[in-house]
């Protein structure tokens, strides 16, 4: 999605809000315990990417072989964000 978005611009945009729509077009019942899953999946990302964010707000004046941390920390935080959701997902969907 970042990546059409940063390739297409506003037409990206508005392909990613129809993607992100579309879960609500979907007729399917999903089951109590998918949503408990995915519940609990996204409130210890949420906790993941708010330290995240703590840490890169901490360390925004260093520079790491010329990239400075505070200029570009968007792109930090979704890629810190992509994967704790995903190590958090396959952690607590291998447990169940």
């Amino acid at each position: 999605m970042l990546i059409a978005i940063l390739l297409f611009g506003n037409k990206g945009m508005a392909v990613g809000a129809l993607y992100a729509g579309s879960i609500f077009l979907r007729r399917e019942k999903w089951d109590e315990r998918e949503f408990q899953l995915f519940y609990k999946i996204g409130n210890i990302t949420a906790g993941a990417v708010l330290v995240a964010c703590v840490v890169i707000f901490r360390f925004s004046d260093v520079f790491i072989n010329g990239f400075q941390i505070g200029k570009n920390w968007l792109g930090l935080v979704v890629s810190c964000f992509f994967i704790a959701h995903g190590a958090t997902g396959l952690i607590v969907f291998a447990k169940n």
